[in-house]
């Protein structure tokens, strides 16, 4: 049989990807299809993987080229395509395709003729997939036969990998790929837009698009700052562009002029952004391709964006680089732009007023911009009436009184001009300021509360049904803005409770597209029971208002991403006035199954069934009623049944209700439900239910976006239901500190490692007792309902609304630490350790030395949300706290091992000590030459290092680097490092015995410690690091378990987990406070290229370098500072398994080694005796006298 489907598959040098997309193809639940597998002169070894597909599955096929692209490559896909397939699309062979995504496709377009679908698209990094932002436009209910003159918003799905193709249409008008360029996908995917008659679209994510890590080449995408990279993508639109200008009619110009407006928001943007850490052949390159393309482009489009946008692109028109760039740093630093104007509004940009620059006023003009924001805060019911409570301020515009806004609700009912208007009542809400993101306008009074009786509703004196619009006025600085009052994400705004008014009718609160809304609905059918009988559920109600004579009634399922629409027959049954129904939904149709050789990351973990009843009558008229569940009823959940066999399995069924109590049905992968939830004994407790499988499992509290996790324990009964409790004050770090401030998700995980972590949802018949607002140990604590159903524990920050955020930081920074400059300095020492997250290094050392003097001075310590719990000896400081910014300015001494504010300014009689925290193989601050390293960073860093009073070097090697990569001319101290005192100690046996049996290692073995630094380029987010771990713990266990153990130390940047840890061979040794004890502690060190080298060389200890990315590491990254190939003081090894070898035999690797570490500790341990701190403490005393 031919295939209906062609799915081409270029491949280049992606051996490490190939599998799992490849996997993905395999596993479509849409079987007719073949995949052209194109062999781009792919220098690696994909060629092979995807031979070997093509052997094991005749639908493959391999094509072999030489290089010539990605356009190519597709090109040549194109013409080996079956005869008489249908249907063409695109795979990148890094990505991944979920299982249904072609069925979902192809069932649509066989539906609707239309000329293409295009799906949603997911990213794929690591363990976490997410919605590309771009294409959010896709990710709502799905649609048939539309056209991008219905949807503008689709300009910006340029990607040709997330659309199936009917051949017919892709033939008929001879698309292919341009070659020799990057971005080839926008030539052939806008024009297909425009030329289609129609197009469907699929809202569920058919497309998961990876963004690589690490050692990989960096994607397309991910190569912005070449400047091949910005000709290829002007070349690319342009040719858009210009197929749209070549059109007849009114209609392409206006297609022309809203792609011109996207691009300069999008695609070229994306190159504005980087200017400023970019080469000047990039700059060149940039201002001649983008003004090659603003040329062509209707100068009314640029003078319509908005203001900073506007201004920058004229900066581009004008060739004004060094303007440009300076522009746009200040707008990195977020830098305010002042508005001035009584009724036209104009911007100001420092940056252009001091260089001088002439801009044209309109092009300043801001009115526009000054939007009004008005999120919906909560929509609650009291004694009957709602309550609805939001904030509403205007974008640059100073809301600091009660007075300073005039706020009016405005309710509209659909169809009518009738409006009914509700004075809102001002609130003081400072947290609107706080988390506004900004450091310039205050919006303390943005806060509001109105109060409805649905009475007003009413229609001559009686419940009638209706939609009523819901905006608000706000009257402020001379301004006047309207805007529908919204609700978006996962606030609980957005999920509104109804009213019951009468026994018919109930009001309901509805957000639609973001906009609330109201709707009196009266309550045609209503679900009165729901159950699983067999392998079917079971559905009972009852018809509450008369059927028509020869009416039949129909369950209808709607999955509205997907656009699948199934019906059920119902049995009705007379009960006088009312009918009541039943109705079976086999759970092969609503249920969703897993496929275990695609990756769960690519994976829906839910698919949502909405419900209706629908009614037709003899002639074929249809009624549609509304699903309502009776009050009272709670959720359900079933497992699905063993004959369902692997893809079932830890999947259920469940039908729920929800915040508007419509029936749904849900199938997706196992959840745990809370049923209870409060506030006992300093404690939340929760109650739930969830399969009978998961007993014996813990609760595990997750960081969201931050890969920390902590365990509790529950109590379980056998029928599934538990309890369990936990203290988030008590839980962070090793125990005894407050969870990080964030959000944390609540899982279940079984003691199999087979069963998949369960998450959670919330009955609702629990909804209304959330949230949970605590205060432990002084810590704020809300547990709160997101999306709906999703319980999510919100640990906030220690710090206040009134110091929190850009706005309360610098307003602290000029009423608190500016006028304590002028106070007298205290006889006291400010330490910080790695920023307030450790008592720890050489700042630990030096206290510990004043202590020994009894030197009369008051020692503070800096403490970062809590997660330090320093010696009684000391006072906490609260970092960015009041206290924090009066100390910084009132402290006669700061001993600081890493970065102070670069606003910080040495004031006279002060002594600031930066003792650094490592001697360095990789290069450090100025030293850093790499493009991608920040700049920023490098700027701020001069400005701090002028106001260093002391700069400690822990050895002569150090010293001319620490002058250079800081630039510092200030008086450096040859004194070792303080924190090396602990490993000459007298008593350091002691030392290491206390710190194995709190780590608890088991005796009489062997301690094997690993400390690897961390990846600059394997990061998850902005400052959290992946850890790549390539140590084959399975392989060391059975090589090394009888006599050894392995420690790991996290780099203090890095977020994720310790694999392993806990099994009793491999120790989590992250959260210990002090990394010196743990060099006291191991026999053994492993590490890279991380400064504990330098530290552990005291010991004379062996040391196995784990160097798997040298090559990565030295030529891209960061740069060494000597020949650490032939100098290091132990051997390089790029494999797990010459590491477990060389831990067996350490012995002869270090006699055969002693020579190099001989050398490597006369170079860099020339100056530690263990009494490194009192030479620091003696120079810092003397500064001090000296001024």
């Amino acid at each position: 049989m031919a295939p209906r489907l062609s799915v081409i598959v270029p491949i280049y040098d992606v051996e490490r990807y190939l599998p799992a997309c490849l996997d993905s193809l395999a596993a479509q639940t849409f079987r007719d299809l073949e995949v052209l597998m194109v062999d781009d002169g792919s220098p690696d070894g994909s060629a092979a993987i995807a031979a070997e597909y093509a052997d094991r599955d005749a639908r493959f096929r391999l094509i072999r080229k030489e290089n010539g692209g990605l356009g190519a490559a597709r090109n040549t896909g194109i013409s080996h395509i079956s005869p008489d397939s249908e249907y063409l699309t695109f795979v990148d062979s890094d990505d991944v395709i979920p299982p249904d995504a072609y069925r979902l496709m192809v069932t649509s377009l066989d539906e609707s003729r239309s000329d293409f679908a295009t799906g949603n698209v997911f990213h794929l990094k690591g363990e976490k997939s997410w919605q590309v932002p771009l294409l959010q436009m896709l990710a709502g209910e799905a649609r048939k036969r539309t056209h991008i003159a219905k949807n503008p918003r689709l300009v910006a799905d340029r990607i040709a990998c997330n659309k199936v193709f009917r051949r017919t249409f892709w033939e008929r008008h001879r698309f292919s790929f341009p070659e020799g360029i990057l971005h080839e996908d926008i030539p052939v995917v806008l024009p297909a837009y425009y030329r289609a008659e129609a197009i469907d679209i699929i809202g569920e994510p058919t497309y998961f698009w990876r963004l690589r890590e690490g050692e990989s080449a960096p994607s397309i995408t991910q190569r912005r700052r070449e400047p091949q990279a910005v000709r290829d993508r002007v070349t690319a639109v342009s040719m858009v562009s210009d197929y749209l200008s070549r059109q007849p009619g009114a209609e392409f110009t206006a297609y022309k002029n809203q792609y011109d407006d996207r691009v300069l928001r999008d695609d070229l943007r994306l190159f504005l952004r980087v200017l400023p850490d970019a080469t000047a052949e990039f700059h060149e390159a940039f201002l001649e391709a983008a003004n090659r393309y603003l040329d062509t482009v209707d100068p009314k489009i640029v003078m319509a964006l908005p203001t900073d946008l506007r201004v920058q692109w004229l900066l581009v028109r004008k060739h004004a680089m060094p303007e440009l760039i300076a522009l746009l740093a200040s707008q990195r630093r977020k830098e305010p732009v002042e508005v001035s104007g009584s009724f036209r509004k104009y911007a100001s940009y420092r940056t252009l007023e001091e260089s001088g620059l002439d801009l044209p006023k309109s092009a300043l003009r801001i009115d526009g911009d000054l939007t009004l924001h008005a999120p919906l805060r909560s929509v609650t019911w009291h004694d009957g009436k709602l309550h609805l409570s939001g904030n509403a301020y205007i974008d640059k515009i100073d809301l600091p009184s009660k007075r300073s806004s005039v706020k009016v609700v405005q309710i509209k009912r659909e169809g009518s001009r009738r409006r009914t208007y509700l004075p809102a009542r001002n609130v003081h809400r400072p947290e609107c300021t706080t988390d506004s993101g900004q450091e310039r306008y205050n919006y303390d009074w943005a806060g509001w509360e109105v109060e409805l009786d649905p009475a007003k509703l009413r229609r001559g004196g009686s419940w009638q049904e209706g939609l009523w619009h819901v905006g608000i006025n706000v009257y402020a600085s001379g301004l006047v803005r309207r805007s529908g009052v919204w609700a978006r994400g996962a606030s609980a705004a957005n999920f509104p409770p109804y009213q019951w008014l009468d026994d018919d009718f109930r009001l309901l609160p509805t957000v639609t597209r973001g906009a609330l809304k109201l709707r009196i609905e009266k309550v045609r059918a209503l679900i009165t029971d729901r159950r699983l009988d067999g392998d079917s559920l079971a559905v009972s109600g009852e018809i509450r208002v008369p059927l028509k004579p020869g009416e039949t009634l129909a369950l209808r399922l709607t999955n509205a991403k997907s656009g699948e629409v199934r019906k059920y027959p119902v049995d009705l049954t007379p009960q006088g006035n009312r009918t009541t129904f039943d109705a079976r939904v086999p759970l092969t149709d609503v249920a969703l199954l897993g496929d275990d050789t695609v990756d769960e990351n690519a994976q829906l973990d839910r698919r949502l069934w909405s419900t209706a009843l629908l009614a037709t009558a003899a002639d074929g008229t249809e009624r549609q009623f509304g699903s309502v569940v009776r009050d009272g009823l709670e959720d359900l959940s079933f497992d699905l049944p063993t004959s369902f066999g692997e893809p079932g399995a830890h999947r259920e069924v469940a039908v729920v209700s929800g915040h508007n109590g419509y029936l749904k049905i849900f199938g997706r992968t196992r959840r745990a439900t809370i049923t209870d939830v409060a506030l006992r004994d300093g404690r939340i407790a929760i109650e739930g239910r969830t399969s009978p499988a998961m007993a014996g499992s813990e609760l595990i509290l997750k960081a969201r976006n931050r890969y920390d996790e902590r365990a509790a324990s529950v109590d379980w009964s056998d029928d599934g239901t538990f309890r369990a409790s936990f203290d988030p004050s008590v839980m962070g770090g090793s125990g005894g500190v407050p969870l990080k401030a964030g959000r944390w998700n609540l899982l279940l995980r079984s003691a199999d490692a087979a069963v998949p972590d369960t998450e959670f949802v919330i009955d609702r018949l629990a909804v209304a007792r959330f949230p949970i607002h605590a205060e432990l140990n002084g810590r704020r604590y809300w547990f709160e309902n997101r999306w709906g159903d999703f319980p999510q524990l919100n640990c906030r920050s220690e710090l206040s609304d009134l110091e929190r955020g850009p706005y309360r930081q610098l307003q602290l920074r000029r009423e608190v630490y500016e006028p304590a400059r002028e106070l007298p300095l205290r006889d006291q020492v400010f330490f910080f350790s790695y920023n307030g997250k450790q008592y720890s290094d050489s700042p630990r050392a030096m206290h510990e030395e004043l202590l020994r003097r009894d030197s009369g001075l008051k020692y503070l310590w800096a403490v970062r949300d809590g997660q330090v719990i320093p010696p009684s000896t000391t006072e906490p400081v609260r970092m960015w706290g009041h206290e924090w910014f009066e100390a910084l300015a009132t402290s006669r001494y700061i001993v600081t091992n890493g970065h102070l504010p670069e606003w910080v300014v040495r004031r006279p009689g002060q002594v600031i000590v930066q003792t650094w925290h490592g001697t360095m193989l990789k290069k450090i601050g100025h030293d850093i030459e790499t493009l991608h390293f920040d700049r920023e960073y490098q700027n701020r860093l001069a400005l701090e290092a002028k106001n260093w009073s002391l700069l400690v070097s822990s050895n002569r090697f150090s010293t001319p680097i620490l002058k250079r990569a800081f630039s510092y001319d200030g008086e450096i101290q040859e004194a070792g490092y303080p924190r090396n005192d602990y490993l000459y100690a007298s008593d350091r046996d002691k030392i290491a015995a206390e710190v194995k049996e709190k780590l608890g290692l088991p005796a009489g073995k062997k301690v094997v410690l690993y400390a690897p630094t961390w990846r600059d380029d394997q990061s998850h987010s902005a400052g959290q690091y992946r850890f790549d771990l390539r140590i084959d713990l399975e392989d060391a266990r059975r090589r090394l378990g009888d006599d050894h153990v392995l420690v790991i130390r996290r780099h203090s940047n890095v977020v994720d987990q310790v694999p392993g840890a806990g099994n009793g061979f491999v120790f989590d040794a992250s959260e210990y406070p002090d990394i010196a004890d743990l060099y006291l502690a191991a026999d053994i060190m492993i590490t890279d290229y991380s400064s504990v080298m330098f530290d552990y060389a005291h010991l004379k200890r062996p040391m196995l370098f784990f160097t798997y990315d040298l090559e990565h590491y030295r030529d891209t990254l960061r740069g060494f500072y000597f020949d650490f190939e032939q100098d290091s003081p132990g051997p390089l090894i790029d494999n797990s398994k010459e590491l477990v070898d060389a831990i067996r035999d350490i012995d002869q690797v270090q006699a055969t080694y002693q020579d190099r570490f001989d050398r490597f500790h006369h170079l860099f341990c020339d100056l530690d005796d263990g009494h490194a701190s009192a030479r620091v403490v003696d120079r810092m005393l003397e500064q001090s006298r000296e001024l």
